[in-house]
């Protein structure tokens, strides 16, 4: 078994991803600031957090588990104004946990789920942030809404009050990135989808595309992400579950 990343290790992973979103954001005419790294940390202890967060990171990506229960009270006193994303699949049973403890979950594709977090939000009387989880591949329609799918969602999600749909999330199928052509066309149609469909039908300034991990962010990047969902490529390898 390899050594885990130290911490000098994490701050060069970290250093060098904001290089090469740097290189790919001027790729695609904008700058650096445009785009918005969420550290995935699942699995990983705050020994590795820690040293991205000294270095400028402000977004982690989490899945509720038994393990987020105990560490988002540490990530919040190393870090209170940390910005916790709720990344994984969601379930009812953590719907109440996500809205008192998270900031945001990106990965809404269920409208019992919305229905939900729209009643714990209410009852804490805060408008909370979600994104809408989508794969317009037509592989696997388990993986996220479809374009179809996406139109009348977003015509259902504008009853809720306590509930802001602020973007659109996907992952690519895995199968795609064997080919960086599919791969990019892909995140290009994704693009094409989240500028024709879903920006007129939200009222709102600043909205996001988060599109690409560890593997393909660059390329998710210069197709039009404005968001990005890296953890091995800062962290190093997961904890065995």
């Amino acid at each position: 078994m390899s050594e885990l990343p130290t911490e000098n290790d994490v701050k060069s992973n970290y250093l060098e991803l904001l290089t090469r979103v740097e290189r790919s954001a001027s790729l695609s005419r904008r700058d650096i600031s445009d785009i918005t790294v969420v550290g995935v940390t699942k699995r990983i202890g705050m020994e590795r957090i820690k040293p991205a967060i000294d270095n400028g990171l402000k977004h982690l990506g989490e899945v509720i588990s038994t393990e987020l229960k105990t560490k988002v009270s540490e990530i919040r006193s190393y870090f209170p104004s940390a910005i916790i994303h709720v990344v994984g699949q969601m379930q009812s049973n953590k719907t109440k946990f996500a809205v008192e403890k998270c900031d945001l979950v990106q990965s809404i594709k269920s409208e019992k789920i919305l229905e939900l977090i729209n009643k714990y939000a209410e009852r804490r009387n805060k408008v909370y942030p979600v994104f809408l989880q989508v794969d317009f591949s037509g592989k696997d329609k388990l993986k996220g809404l479809s374009e179809t799918e996406l139109t009348k969602f977003l015509e259902f999600s504008q009853q809720f009050t306590s509930i802001e749909v602020q973007g659109l999330m996907t992952i690519a199928p895995l199968e795609f990135e064997a080919d960086p052509k599919i791969l990019r066309k892909y995140f290009s149609k994704t693009y094409r989808i989240f500028q024709e469909e879903f920006i007129p039908k939200i009222p709102k300034e600043e909205v996001f595309l988060s599109m690409g991990m560890s593997k393909d962010y660059e390329i998710a990047i210069e197709e039009g992400s404005n968001l990005i969902r890296v953890g091995t490529a800062i962290f190093g390898p997961r904890m065995p579950k």
